[in-house]
Parts: structure tokens; sequence; C-alpha cells
């Protein structure tokens, strides 16, 4: 008579702390790849972001200088956007001086006779406590304008690191072509065929760029404009 061969039990296997050390360590580099990542994706996006909200301000001084919308009671201005390497940038509404009919280097069809209706009044730049801000915009989560640049009509770069303190770019009815000027403490402002606003992030982390022309194009580059 054959015997019942006698089944042994062995207790379940369980993970030993090496192994869980192992998957533990896996969790945490996948983790931290995956926020990583996600925190670069939502810097770009937010860089991105802000730059495209710059150009759409100057594209809004554009159409206001287009429809010679009235600010404080004067009809015919220009409207322009003002930046210099700060926190914060303006649009301007371009009322100084008041009398029209000043001949500017900057300012095309300023020569009419005053009362004219084609008479504008300005300058085609931005003079400061004369009352032309229509909005100043501030950047936020440590965004900031640290440089501008723009050529000349010899294609000479000249920027906020070298003689510039500024650039105005400024839309006058009936044209759509961008009115760029380089501005300068010393040795007069420059006429301009272009501009390039450098937009950066805090702590160097992205860097976009604002690109206008003269024909009035306004786009947005991840490199230095063309």
């Amino acid at each position: 008579m054959e015997s019942t061969p006698v089944l042994t039990s062995q207790p379940p296997r369980g993970f030993t702390l090496v192994e869980m050390i192992v998957v533990l360590a896996i969790i945490v580099i996948i983790t931290a790849v995956a926020v990583s990542g996600q925190n670069d994706f939502n810097r770009s996006l937010t860089i991105t972001d802000t730059a495209y909200t710059v150009a759409l301000s100057v594209r809004q001084s554009q159409t206001f200088g287009l429809s010679s919308r009235v600010f404080n009671g004067t009809t015919n201005a220009a409207y322009g956007a003002h930046f210099t390497p700060a926190n914060s940038y303006l649009l301007f509404a371009d009322i100084y001086p008041v009398a029209p009919g000043t001949s500017s280097a900057y300012c095309p069809s300023h020569t009419a006779v005053a009362g004219s209706p084609d008479a504008k009044p300005g300058n085609c730049t931005y003079d400061s406590g004369n009352g032309e801000v229509v909005q100043n915009y501030s950047f936020g989560r440590g965004f900031s304008i640290t440089n501008v640049c723009g050529k000349d009509v010899s294609r000479a770069l000249h920027c906020t690191t070298t003689d510039l303190t500024g650039i105005d770019v400024v839309y006058l009815r009936p044209n759509t072509d961008s009115i760029i000027t380089g501005l300068r403490a010393a040795n007069g402002n420059i006429k301009l065929i272009d501009a390039q606003i450098k937009l950066q992030a805090p702590s160097g982390n992205g860097v976009r760029y604002i690109c206008i022309t003269q024909v009035g194009e306004v786009s947005v580059a991840t490199t230095t404009c063309p």
C-alpha cells in the first residue's frame, strides 16, 4: 500500500528590504523627472504667454493710433509703446508738444498747418511728466525686460547695453508702419528700422524676444529676431 506524500507548506515570500529600497528609488527618480519636466513646461508656457501679452500691447497702440482715439481731449494723436530695461513698460499717447505743425525727423506728416484735419500733436517719442501715459504694464512673477535693441538704416545695431536708454514704437494715422526711435541720453535720438525687446524669466530660466519691424509686423521669437 502506497503512502500518501506529505505536503509541507512554505510561508509566502515577501519583498526584501533591498528590493523595497530599489523600487522606492525608481519611484523617486521618475517622480523627480516628471515634476522637473512639468516645471520646465510651465515656465516656458508662462514666459511665452507674457511675451505675447507685450506683442498684443504693441498691436493695441497701433489700433489706437490708426483710429485717432481721443486722449484727454486731444485728437489725431499717435499712440505707441515705450520700452526700457525694467519690470514694466508703457502704452502712451503722443500729445506733447500740444501745438501741431512741428517738423520732426521721426514723425511723417507732422508739418500740416495747425487747425487742418491732418494737423497732429506730438513728436513720436514718449515725454515723461507730460500726461502721455495711457497704461503702465507691470510684469509679475519676476519677469523683466533686460535689453532693448534696434538697427539703424545702415543696419548697425544699437542696444540699451551700449548706447540707448530705450526705444519708442509709435503708430500714426493713416500709416500702418511702425515709427521706431532709439532713445539716447547723448548725441540725440536715432531712427531705427526694427526693434527687439528681450524678455527674461526670473533667475535666467527662459528668454523670449518681441520683434517689431518698420512695416508693422510684430512677432515673438525664442531666439534673437531676424
